[in-house]
C-alpha cells in the first residue's frame, strides 16, 4: 500500500513551524496524532493518485466555507509535498482562487441590480459569485492541464485588498497542484464545468463556531471594526458559506478540522469510516 512507504514519525511531528499564509506568517504544528490518524493515510492515497497521473499534473480543489482553514490546510499539504513526506519526484505548489477576484476598481465602477431596482456597488458585495472572474479562473486551470508551459497565476494582497497580477509563476517541474477557494467545487451557473477540472476535490468542514471566529478576526486584522466586521460576516460570508456548503456530498474527501485547528477526521466518499 501507498501508506506504508509514507514516513511513520518523521522529524517536524509536535514541532511547531511556520508558514506562510495570505501574506501572514502563520504558526502551525502537525501532532503525532494527526500525523499518523489523518495526514499519513491522505498523503498516501495521494501519492496512488499522483503516480497514476504521471508524467503529468495531479490538480486538486481544495474547497469549503470561508474561515473554516482551507488556506492553512492547502499550505500545510503543500509544505509536507515539498518536504517529500510523499515522494522525492513530487514537486508542490498551493494557490489561492482569490486571485480571480476582480480588481477594486472593477468593482468600484460596476454595479448589482437589486430586485427593488436599487443598485449597489460590487465591491460592496466583494467575495460573491459576480465579483469573481470565472471564465479567467477556468483558463488557468486549463493551461495548468495542459502542462505545456509556464504559467502566471493571480494573487491577492490582505495589506491592499486587491488583486497581485502575475503573484504565482508554476514552473512545469511542479507536478502536483493544490488550488484552494470557496467556490472550487460549486457545479452550476458560471461554475458549470468547474469542479471536473480537477482530480482530486477536497472538502474542509469544521465547527460554525470556530468558522465564526476565525472571520471576525480576519475582518478585524484587516481594518474593519467590530460591528462591520459582524456586518460583512452576516451580508457576504455566510451566503458564500451555504454555496459552498452545498457542494459538500459532492467532494471526493471531505476533511475535518477541529476547534485547535487540527485535522480530526478524513473521509473518503462511498468508503465505511472504520
Amino acid at each position: 500500500m501507498s501508506v506504508d512507504v509514507i514516513p511513520p514519525i518523521p522529524w517536524f511531528l509536535n514541532r511547531p513551524f511556520e508558514l506562510t499564509i495570505n501574506d501572514h506568517a502563520i504558526t502551525t504544528v502537525i501532532t503525532t496524532h494527526a500525523w499518523s490518524a489523518f495526514w499519513r493515510p491522505l498523503l498516501g492515497r495521494l501519492r496512488g493518485l499522483w503516480q497514476r497521473k504521471q508524467p503529468g499534473r495531479l490538480l486538486i480543489a481544495v474547497g469549503g466555507p470561508p474561515g473554516v482553514g482551507k488556506s492553512v490546510f492547502a499550505e500545510q499539504l503543500n509544505w509536507l509535498v515539498y518536504k517529500q513526506m510523499m515522494h522525492q519526484e513530487a514537486h508542490s505548489v498551493a494557490l489561492p482562487m482569490d486571485g480571480f477576484h476582480f480588481p477594486n476598481k472593477y468593482l468600484e465602477a460596476h454595479f448589482r441590480k437589486l430586485p427593488d431596482g436599487q443598485e449597489i456597488r460590487l465591491l460592496d458585495v466583494k467575495g460573491q459569485p459576480d465579483t469573481l472572474d470565472i471564465p479567467g479562473l477556468k483558463r488557468h486551470l486549463h493551461h495548468l492541464r495542459d502542462h505545456k508551459e509556464v504559467v502566471d497565476w493571480p494573487g491577492y494582497s490582505r495589506f491592499a485588498h486587491d488583486v497581485v497580477p502575475n503573484k504565482y509563476r508554476i514552473p512545469l517541474i511542479s507536478n502536483f497542484v493544490v488550488v484552494e477557494g470557496n467556490y472550487l467545487l460549486v457545479d452550476r451557473g458560471p461554475f458549470a464545468g468547474l469542479p471536473e477540472l480537477f482530480d482530486v476535490k477536497i472538502y474542509v468542514d469544521g465547527p460554525a463556531p470556530m468558522i465564526m471566529m476565525k472571520l471576525m478576526e480576519r475582518h478585524i486584522k484587516g481594518g474593519k471594526t467590530v460591528e462591520d466586521a459582524k456586518s460583512w460576516v452576516k451580508r457576504i460570508d455566510l451566503p458564500n458559506a451555504r454555496i459552498a456548503e452545498s457542494t459538500k456530498a459532492s467532494a471526493d474527501v471531505v476533511v475535518e478540522r477541529d476547534s485547535e485547528n487540527e485535522l480530526s477526521g478524513v473521509h473518503w466518499r462511498g468508503e465505511e469510516d472504520e
